[in-house]
């Protein structure tokens, strides 16, 4: 009998992680591009760091993806809100930047934004948060038809 409790309560303390974490990928990844009607999900990218150390050393998740030239995508950022990490989306190619989510200038944050794709080939995706925050994001990439 107490091998049996021993073994349910390990099971639990191994599952409990899990159980906390799924809601933040899953939940997250559900709402972020709800209510527009046309966008056509095509994939997802997800990060979740830890508080940086230093702001100049921060983590971020990169990633390469390919767009075709005559697309209209559209680049969502979301966060879970019970952390205190924004996410940042920055998209660009071997020829440049080319859209993101976060105005360094007027030190703005927006939902999403968009890029015509001019250029059939692999384009990168640099997600992080700002200021080094810990977080949990999802970058949502939906192709915008008419």
């Amino acid at each position: 009998m107490k091998s049996i409790l021993s073994l349910l309560i390990i099971s639990f303390i191994s599952i409990a992680p899990i159980i906390t974490n799924a809601q933040c990928d899953q939940a997250l990844i559900d709402g972020c591009a709800q209510g527009d009607s046309k966008a056509k999900y095509v994939k997802h990218f997800k990060i979740r760091f830890a508080e940086a150390k230093s702001a100049k050393k921060r983590s971020e998740g990169q990633f390469t993806i390919m767009l075709m030239k005559g697309n209209h995508y559209r680049f969502y950022a979301c966060n879970d809100g019970a952390k205190l990490g924004k996410t940042i989306v920055q998209l660009s190619s071997d020829f440049g930047n080319y859209g993101s989510n976060y105005n360094d200038k007027t030190d703005s944050e927006y939902r999403a934004f968009d890029f015509l794709c001019s250029k059939t080939g692999p384009y990168y995706l640099k997600l992080f948060f700002k200021d080094g925050k810990e977080g949990c994001g999802v970058c949502i990439i939906a192709l915008i038809v008419d």
